[in-house]
């Protein structure tokens, strides 16, 4: 008998050959590439841009083995299916795997998987195609304009400040959105403007409270003192108000698309803090396959897309899932349709789960903690999005006096709809029933100094929102943008806020004023465009790539002449000496920041903190005042000695262990500081304060701006 030739699936994790293994027969062998197999080399360039841009891509660095493997597997199999991911990014790898087992084999096919369950795998392995190359080119295109942008403009960087800082053509351009918004709030002059509000009876004694709405017909804010004086000697306890106008409507509000890429990092962002690496990540956990009862399942949709389109099947399966759940009121009458904004790829449908019967809670045992609230967040957002509207009853009064007007709402939900999934049900305000020239009294009255303030520095959230309104990247690379900028110390994050650092500040100066059209919002919006047109077919890659390059070369080259008379321009030099030479010593950058060294440098090698923050403890050794120095891990206490006395130890919290008043010592953390106690297992990312619980005794910690007990809120468990 001879031996049955198996059919082969090639992936990129191994945990979606995992997934797609539990429910595909003996005759499927499963197979993973670890990702990308070749790359463009590290060592130099790899675009041979005399000969029409042509990538030189070679096999990365440990990944001979696993080709070796793949190609061993395939060696007389029936049919070969590369199941990558179906975007550009998958397209190029089942391009270099079907390079390296020899494309021209017609048993070599595409299969795509939008989804990670038994159905819809089958139906792609029924159903496959080949290899898109227009998908290949684009990504070509985009690996190549990368690759020149980064390899030509990084070593400008490495020459000026020092080596590792690297410039990118989509990376630049949001350190340039992050940087001007720094500026424009260092250049930002505060004026003050004064707000009022007021607590109103009526003759029934119901009492409401109105904010000052309109002065003189106009809608703003007390401007001036003057103005101030005048209205606070115009308006007292027991003015009487005339209502002007009273109205009751009855507004709706729709639920909002499912998720799509940059909605789901916001949304995780606002409700749990997550970065958008962390959210990508846990969705590709999702995606890939999870545990169940049942078997291993993928719980979501392709988790990169840009498209909020839907296929009509599981509308039709989620409207089903609503009526049973909900009841026939909270189904939308007929089918919402969501119209995908301009410039959509719409390769993918929205995020959804895989499966509508596999509501979060009933399976909430077979995810971890994070995992459960990205696909509840998921979940609840699909099931919304065919819900009925949510019905509220909102009342507005405005009550006028010598040209002041004051106005109070109330909005209230009737009938929450779509809300009693989303939660987002929102009541405020408190107005009685009143009517036109009715009369209301003053019974109290607040004027409130406040200052304009500048635009608020982006979150994370912010701006991956800015970048896609700008079609600046794609949903494959907002998280890959910002984390880089993190990765290179140009921006920090400051109560989830985005501040760009001193030396992010510093390469803004260097590059953007001489690249200010390649990093520029609308270049680098039509670049993305062009990308999408190769993807199309609608443009040859290559001439998009020479469009781009021809005058970056002019702005390179000029660049590369000023490097020097930058750099010197950049040094400063200070009027200390050094110990050991006595040349002036100069500021200079490294791994930890600004630093002063020796001008004689190489022949002189000395360096010394610039600024010296002295703390209040002696060395231990040597006796010296302990000073407070930057590491890896944040700040540290050293001996300024070094390297004569090598002493150091943590940096301490001014506030006691909240649990047994032991010292707590901070320690620098992805996620943030980090205050551990030395003697006992207490450790939390919020600081603890010298306050204590009235009720249990224990030290409060400060978690946004509020007071909480580490024992009586459950911050932590109780031992």
């Amino acid at each position: 008998m001879t031996k049955t030739k198996k059919k082969v699936i090639i992936v990129e994790s191994p945990t979606k050959c995992k997934t797609i293994r539990g429910f595909l027969g003996r005759e499927y062998t499963l197979v993973s590439s670890r990702g990308h197999i070749k790359d463009l080399p590290k060592s130099k360039l790899g675009v041979d841009v005399d000969n029409n841009f042509t990538p030189q891509y070679i096999k990365i660095r440990g990944k001979a083995k696993i080709i070796n493997e793949i190609k061993k597997v395939c060696k007389n199999s029936s049919v070969i299916f590369l199941a990558l991911d179906p975007d550009r990014e998958g397209e190029a790898i089942a391009q270099h795997l079907a390079e390296e087992l020899d494309s021209t084999t017609p048993h070599i096919k595409r299969a795509l998987f939008h989804e990670i369950t038994p159905d819809h795998v089958k139906k792609a392995l029924d159903k496959p195609t080949s290899i898109n190359l227009n998908l290949v080119n684009a990504h070509k295109a985009r690996r190549v304009l990368d690759r020149i942008v980064g390899y030509y403009t990084s070593p400008i960087l490495w020459s000026i400040i020092k080596r590792g800082l690297s410039a990118g053509r989509v990376q630049s351009v949001a350190l340039r959105l992050i940087c001007e918004r720094e500026k424009e709030i260092k250049a930002f002059v505060s004026t003050p403007y004064w707000t009022a509000e007021a607590e109103f009876t009526t003759e029934r004694e119901e009492n409401f409270k109105g904010t000052l709405w309109r002065i003189d017909g106009a809608c703003r804010k007390i401007s001036t003192k003057d103005e101030l004086i005048r209205l606070k000697g115009l308006i007292k306890k027991g003015t009487k108000f005339s209502v002007s106008s009273f109205r009751i409507t009855n507004p709706q509000r729709v639920p909002p698309p499912p998720f799509i890429t940059s909605t789901l990092q916001q949304e995780a962002s606002k409700r749990f803090r997550f970065t958008a690496k962390k959210t990508m990540l846990l969705a590709q956990n999702l995606y890939e396959g999870i545990n169940l009862p049942e078997g291993r399942i993928g719980l979501i949709t392709y988790m990169r897309t840009d498209s909020i389109r839907v296929n009509k099947d599981s509308i039709e399966e989620l409207r089903h899932y609503i009526t049973g759940k909900f009841g026939e009121n909270y189904l939308n009458k007929e089918v919402r349709v969501f119209k995908d904004r301009k410039n959509v790829q719409g390769g993918h449908e929205a995020i959804r789960p895989t499966k509508v019967r596999l509501d979060p809670d009933a399976i909430k045992q077979h995810l971890n903690p994070d995992q459960f609230k990205i696909y509840k967040l998921i979940f609840n957002r699909f099931v919304a999005s065919q819900m009925s509207p949510a019905k509220y009853r909102q009342k507005e009064v405005i009550v006028s006096f010598m040209e002041v007007d004051f106005k109070s709402e109330e909005s209230k939900p009737v009938f929450l709809g779509y809300q009693l999934v989303s939660g987002d049900a929102v009541e405020r305000g408190s107005v009685p029933e009143l009517s036109i020239g009715e009369t209301v009294r003053v019974c109290d009255i607040e004027f409130k100094e406040k200052k304009t303030e500048p635009s608020p520095r982006y979150t994370e959230a912010n701006l991956i929102k800015k970048l896609e309104e700008n079609d600046i990247g794609r949903p494959s690379t907002y998280a890959h943008i910002t984390q880089t900028l993190f990765d290179r110390g140009y921006v920090t994050r400051e109560q989830r806020k985005i501040e760009a650092t001193e030396l992010g500040l510093q390469v803004y100066d260097i590059i953007i004023p001489r690249f200010s059209n390649i990093f520029e919002v609308s270049f680098t919006a039509k670049m993305e465009k062009e990308l999408d047109q190769i993807e199309t077919g609608r443009k040859l890659w290559q001439e998009v790539i020479k469009d781009f390059y021809d005058p970056f070369v002019i702005m390179l080259n000029k660049t590369k002449e000023e490097a020097q008379k930058i750099k010197e321009s950049l040094i400063q030099t200070v009027e200390k000496k050094c110990p050991k030479c006595q040349r002036p010593l100069t500021i200079r950058w490294g791994r930890y920041g600004k630093f002063l060294a020796c001008s004689g440098f190489p022949e002189c090698k000395y360096s010394e903190n610039i600024e010296v923050e002295k703390s209040e403890k002696n060395c231990p050794e040597c006796g010296r005042i302990l000073i407070i120095r930057h590491g890896k891990f944040g700040k540290f206490l050293a001996c300024p000695g070094y390297p004569e006395c090598r002493y150091t130890e943590n940096l301490t919290h001014d506030a006691p262990c909240p649990m047994c008043d032991g010292d707590i010592i901070i320690i620098k953390t992805r996620r943030g500081k980090l205050y551990k106690c030395k003697q006992c297992d207490f450790s939390s990312f919020y600081p603890p304060t010298k306050e204590k619980c009235a009720k249990c005794g224990k030290g409060l910690l400060e978690k946004r701006n509020k007071k909480v007990c580490p024992i009586c809120d459950k911050i932590i468990k109780k031992k």
